[in-house]
């Protein structure tokens, strides 16, 4: 009776860590979708055009997410040294998420027109500003 118990807790465990990854990627693609559309509308993106940029904006869209997820919680500083070493740690993140993005840029001029191009990171940037400040006022909330 003890391993049958046992093997139902272990089989419940595994359906709700799959549930909630299916979950995670879930929003994930919902948040990306919703960034596309953001981008189509505020850069006037053409049908044809999206086809073409949506990969390339996926691929940007993992880079950057794969940067940012290689970041560990900052932890206060407790001695000048420490806070030295947290400052060029984010220096050295922001040095590689703008390699990403001169990465990028000549693969969007392929879809993009000159002056979509010239929008993009700045639109992208509202964007991100925006989805950090619900993030933020949500967290806030949960506390």
């Amino acid at each position: 009776m003890k391993k049958i118990m046992i093997l139902m807790v272990l089989v419940l465990l595994g359906l709700t860590a799959t549930a909630n990854e299916d979950n995670n990627n879930s929003l994930n693609e919902r948040l990306y979708q919703a960034k596309v559309r953001e981008l189509v509308y505020r850069l006037h993106i053409t049908a044809d055009q999206q086809k073409k940029f949506e990969p390339i904006y996926r691929s940007y869209c993992e880079e950057m997410s794969a940067l940012w997820a290689s970041r560990k919680r900052p932890i206060k500083p407790s001695t000048s040294g420490d806070a030295a070493a947290m400052a060029k740690r984010k220096m050295e993140m922001q040095q590689q998420a703008q390699g990403i993005r001169m990465k990028y840029i000549d693969k969007l001029a392929t879809v993009l027109n000159a002056e979509q191009v010239g929008r993009f990171f700045e639109v992208e940037s509202i964007i991100q500003k925006k989805l950090k400040e619900k993030h933020d006022k949500h967290a806030a909330t949960m506390h």
